[in-house]
């Protein structure tokens, strides 16, 4: 079996039901917005509905590229965005999703309903091994999360190798999961601990918006800024404006929704877009949900990402 597959929790947690898509559209259109969002047919198989998402296997396959080289995908962009009316921009998003975590394992080990139900509002239990199994607060990388964010990181050296496109900005949910992934798979592609290189190595913005679904699961609740701060000394965070000491958005007794979190996806790319006006070529790292808020958000189908695995899209932005 593959480092990086899906299971069927990832299966699963892929899923959008119709009334949960509908309350996020006609939210939507309720919120202050700057950007209309659509996806690019023709650039990767993720994005055709003829693709088995169930079965398909990103690494194998140049992580779904549907051109017939990389040059010729970042060719087509810059012509895309060369050509482009006025208020019409294009950027090729990178979604890459943390490595296997502890609370991942706790999923598998007790099953996702007694998970939902009990397990995830603990920080921890005894397996029927006898062993703990510590997932809460925002849990770290397992061994297996470290060696499939390490494999990533060699799966895209080789697509370097074959025009695998630079890439110019970097943001990365807080949690400690999503940052270590980060740095683990970009290691010496995009980032550089402790460089001295100036403007060599790109910075990463993190961004509260690009967090786990808020609330109730003590696995998504982050440390503080300061914990993040010591944990990634050296990788040069920067931190978006306003972001707080402490965590002030979960709480234990309520949840998002599915078509609450795909708003917040929405805030991003929002952000993004305005934020990104000299950089087309975006590598977020966040969750399960929150990349299943930012297809929402883009008008991509619905599409299982694994552990460590990565979803790329062509989006479309038109200001309003």
């Amino acid at each position: 079996m593959s480092l990086i597959s899906a299971n069927a929790t990832d299966k699963i947690d892929s899923l959008v039901p119709e009334e949960e898509l509908r309350l996020f559209r006609e939210k939507r259109q309720q919120s202050p917005r700057t950007w209309d969002f659509s996806v690019v047919p023709g650039f990767f198989h993720q994005s055709n509905p003829d693709t088995d998402d169930t079965v398909f296997n990103g690494p194998k396959v140049h992580f779904g590229l549907a051109k017939h080289s990389w040059s010729e995908l970042v060719c087509d962009l810059k012509k895309l965005n060369e050509e482009a009316p006025e208020g019409v921009t294009y950027r090729l998003v990178f979604c890459a999703r943390h490595g296997q975590g502890y609370h991942n394992v706790a999923v598998e080990e007790f099953g996702l309903k007694a998970w939902d139900d009990h397990y995830s509002h603990l920080n921890s239990a005894v397996t029927a091994d006898g062993k703990e199994l510590v997932w809460g607060p925002d849990p770290f990388l397992t061994e297996v999360g470290e060696r499939q964010a390490k494999w990533m990181n060699e799966l895209i050296t080789e697509e370097m190798q074959h025009g695998f496109p630079t890439i110019t900005k970097l943001y990365s949910s807080p949690f400690t999961r999503s940052l270590q992934t980060l740095t683990m798979t970009l290691d010496g592609i995009a980032m550089r601990k402790n460089s001295k290189e100036d403007g060599r190595w790109l910075t990463p913005l993190v961004v509260e918006n690009l967090r786990e679904t808020i609330g109730g699961h003590t696995c998504d609740k982050r440390s503080s800024k300061s914990i993040i701060q010591e944990r990634f000394q050296g990788w040069n965070l920067k931190f978006e404006e306003g972001f707080q000491e402490e965590d002030v958005l979960w709480k234990p007794d309520w949840r998002e929704s599915i078509h609450e979190i795909a708003l917040r996806g929405d805030r991003f790319l929002q952000m993004m877009f305005d934020d990104t006006e000299s950089s087309d070529i975006i590598y977020t790292t966040s969750h399960s949900g929150m990349i299943k808020a930012l297809l929402m958000a883009a008008n991509h189908r619905q599409f299982v990402v694994p552990t460590a695995g990565m979803i790329p899209m062509l989006v479309k932005g038109v200001r309003i």
